[in-house]
């Protein structure tokens, strides 16, 4: 009996080994390559290189933006141990980091860029758990780039402005390497390896000499605003300042939670591209449009109205039903169109919207698209708002007024437009009737790896047959703008170029001061530079506006036009 039971717990012994050593066998003869492809994966890391993101450049071949080395430090382990960790505060104990961030960042997020020394970069590599790898950071060259550029954030993403829009040219492509870790989590061996290919430059229209002149004068009148220089014969934008704005260097370190909410509760609105997205009623520097408009409605230009300060509107029956007052309130005396323009007399614009009405300067507006986006390369254009009686109805379910058509005529009332869309007009009388899409790009940088550049064509966008005869007198009214007599003379009166130009004081609601505006290009007989100047509640155009874009097309004239 105890043989038989002896016997049977033998058997069952032996039937266990020869299962195990079968499961063995099995495992290593025919799982082996499975399983060892399982154990190397529990051990292997994929680490990517970021390729090196291209430069930007203005067009003299100034930087813009560009990249600047720091270390990206990856933790390989599950967690920074307590040894490790104080290794990583032995040797950045001296930098001026916060060190509780740095462990914070490791543990949870794996990886963190610092800006330190290579030497120092060397020490953190010999830590077994650590991998440290060149990384670059975003570097712009001034502020007022924000609201053109864009940024790159601390992961060398774009997320915003022509770093976004380009970023196929920029970006490049990145590498990895595959690498195998010991059981202590250190690189025993590189698996794979694909070496990132670095992006193109690109290369702008934009001027950073006149870029920097338009907004530091922008900040030291100490109002919102913004200035646009543009080349009306090609569309070429040399500026486009937007006061105040955030500086683009902060994202690409990283924003502090105080710093975005300082920017955010700002009351100025930094965020706001002034340039292209704010609205603002035009005031007289939309007075070009009309006169354009109302010629081609066959206006006499030599037909004269007597501006004695106030104009009435009255109605059919001869009963007066509305005053309306000139900026000059002794009056500016017999005005026709030339005066019209050179004094900017109101008086002649009320005569002007009771002869031709709102629904003309409507379909007039809609020809020349005078608030329809210009389509700029820069993302966030706003569209402009041109009132009529069916407008009016749509949005507030009233009828239109008859003085509300003669405040149109003054760009006052519901108009609406965008500082670019300004410049587009003027860009359009510049050239003689021919319109120029607007636009930063100027060429991708020539790489033999990837083949010729990439060159914008200049295509013009819109002619517009205007009559030769009509442009000479619209012309000939902003120059003398510029001269004695003319609102904006006290500012060019020492100017050595002949400029056309036009002055704005666009009043607002809620007791604030006027918004001021500034026009016009030069020289005037062959324009090269155009510029628009829009400041906030600033008061008269003629005394803020005006010197601010004198003082920009100085630096032009001393750069060489």
């Amino acid at each position: 009996m105890v043989d038989s039971r002896g016997k049977l717990l033998y058997l069952i012994f032996a039937i266990g080994i020869l299962i195990l050593l079968t499961r063995a066998f099995y495992l290593q003869v025919f799982k082996w390559s499975t399983l060892n492809f399982e154990v190397q994966d529990l051990n292997t890391r994929i680490i990517q290189s970021d390729s090196q993101r291209g430069s930007i450049y203005d067009r003299n071949g100034k930087l813009l933006a560009w990249n600047e080395k720091l270390f990206q430090v990856y933790n390989l382990s599950e967690e920074i141990d307590k040894q490790t960790e104080e290794l990583i505060r032995e040797i950045l104990k001296k930098s001026d980091l916060d060190l509780d961030s740095i462990i914070d960042k490791l543990n949870f997020q794996r990886k963190i860029n610092l800006s330190i020394s290579a030497a120092l970069a060397k020490k953190l590599s010999n830590i077994k758990t650590l991998y440290v790898q060149e990384k670059s950071i975003r570097k712009y060259a001034h502020v007022s780039l924000y609201h053109i550029l864009g940024y790159v954030d601390i992961e060398g993403n774009p997320v915003m402005g022509l770093e976004k829009i380009h970023d196929k040219i920029l970006r490049g492509q990145p590498g990895y390497k595959i690498v195998n870790l010991t059981p202590m989590g250190k690189i025993k061996s590189t698996v794979e390896e694909t070496f990132s290919i670095p992006g193109d430059d690109i290369y702008l229209t934009i001027d950073l000499d006149i870029q920097i002149k338009a907004f530091e004068e922008l900040e030291n009148s100490g109002y919102p605003g913004s200035i646009i220089v543009s080349n009306p014969q090609n569309g070429e934008i040399y500026a486009l300042a937007s006061f105040p704005t955030p500086d683009p260097n902060m994202f690409s370190r990283g924003l502090t939670n105080l710093e975005y909410r300082r920017l955010s509760n700002n009351t100025k609105k930094p965020f706001i591209n002034r340039a292209i997205s704010a609205l603002y009623p035009p005031g007289s520097v939309l007075k070009p449009f009309i006169a354009l408009s109302s010629l081609e409605a066959g206006l006499d230009p030599n037909k004269t109205i007597f501006s004695d300060g106030r104009y009435e509107l009255k109605n059919s029956k001869g009963q007066v039903i509305g005053s309306f007052t000139d900026w000059n309130l002794v009056g500016h005396g017999t005005t026709d169109l030339i005066k019209s323009l050179k004094e900017s007399v109101n008086s002649y614009y009320y005569w002007l919207g009771e002869k031709y009405g709102i629904d003309y300067l409507k379909t007039k507006s809609d020809f020349y698209n005078i608030t329809g986006k210009t389509f700029i390369d820069i993302p966030g254009e706003s569209s402009g708002v041109f009132p009529d009686q069916k407008w009016k109805k749509d949005k507030f379910n009233e009828i239109w007024y008859p003085g509300e058509t003669l405040n149109a005529y003054i760009g006052q009332g519901y108009v609406l437009t965008t500082p670019i869309e300004i410049l587009k007009f003027y860009n359009i009388l510049a050239a003689k009737g021919k319109y120029y899409n607007f636009h930063t790009f100027l060429r991708s940088s020539n790489t033999l790896e990837k083949g010729s550049s990439i060159i914008y064509e200049v295509n013009l966008t819109e002619n517009y047959e205007i009559d030769h005869e009509y442009l000479s007198l619209i012309l000939k009214g902003l120059k003398e703008v510029t001269t004695p007599g003319g609102t904006a003379y006290d500012a060019f009166k020492n100017f050595p170029v002949i400029t056309a130009a036009k002055t704005g004081t666009a009043e607002v609601s809620g007791g604030k001061k006027p918004h001021g505006w500034f026009a016009g290009y030069m020289p005037a007989d062959n324009p090269k530079y155009s510029i628009v100047v829009m400041v906030e509640n600033v008061g008269y155009g003629s005394h803020v506006s005006a010197p601010i874009a004198k003082n920009v097309l100085d630096l032009i004239v001393k750069k060489g036009i």
